[in-house]
């Protein structure tokens, strides 16, 4: 079902980059200039051909995934969408994670930058998710030394927090204190199993920290099906604050 979506989506973007118009000077030699080139014109035997998939892309656009009691938006220290969306990935990756050593995810750390939209109050559609997250990024868990860990929260910290799950901090003056990992005191001396999107794990948003990592596991799952697929299980949401990231 999932590939047959994405060929449906492939196809309909290929729609309007099959066709191109030169419009360039005749002594304009043989280099593109920007603007020279008009993808807008649609071929009319290609719309033809995916019509039928544009209308199923369209439909599936508008499934009902869930219900949410509220609206959910992004902010800090914590947010309710931050926190919604840190737990579903967790919850999802959980389930498709086989650790070969037997050691579970510890918590997990993603980003604000890449939560791209709100998520509405009452019925929840695919589009939403899309919208929300539109990005091809995996689910990846790192084994992370304490030491490495350290800096995971500093960064959080100057960050003035960012979505979690599994981890319980504050922040006083941009640094951390009384940190819980899986209800724990965090232990420098003590190794971390961290889910995030690969993405970051490869420093992006400036998550250096990540390069020294002890490994890299893939879960075999994007952030975004993660968060459809949650959503599917569940009835109905409520999301919540509940203090997993405050400041003094």
């Amino acid at each position: 079902m999932k590939n047959q979506f994405w060929f449906c989506l492939f196809l309909c973007g290929f729609l309007f980059s099959c066709k191109a118009s030169y419009t360039g000077n005749a002594d304009s030699s043989n280099f593109y200039k920007p603007g020279e080139l008009n993808f807008t014109v649609a071929d009319s035997q290609m719309l033809l051909t995916i019509s039928p998939y544009q209308e199923k892309l369209n439909k599936s656009m508008m499934d009902v995934l869930t219900f949410s009691v509220q609206s959910m938006e992004k902010a800090q220290p914590e947010s309710m969408l931050g926190n919604f969306v840190a737990d579903a990935c967790l919850a999802m990756a959980v389930k498709n994670y086989s650790p070969s050593d037997a050691k579970g995810i510890d918590f997990c750390v993603l980003n604000n930058g890449g939560l791209r939209s709100s998520l509405p109050q009452g019925n929840i559609t695919r589009k939403n998710v899309f919208e929300l997250m539109p990005f091809e990024n995996e689910l990846v868990v790192l084994t992370l030394q304490g030491s490495t860990v350290t800096g995971l929260l500093k960064y959080i910290s100057e960050k003035g927090g960012v979505p979690v799950a599994n981890l319980k901090m504050k922040i006083a003056d941009s640094t951390y204190r009384d940190v819980f990992i899986n209800d724990k005191n965090f232990e420098t001396t003590n190794n971390y199993k961290v889910l995030t999107s690969d993405y970051l794990a490869y420093g992006g948003d400036a998550m250096d920290m990540f390069s020294e990592k002890v490994s890299m596991e893939f879960v075999n799952l994007k952030v975004r099906d993660a968060i459809i697929d949650y959503m599917e299980l569940q009835d109905t949401l409520i999301p919540k604050l509940d203090g997993r990231i405050s400041k003094y």
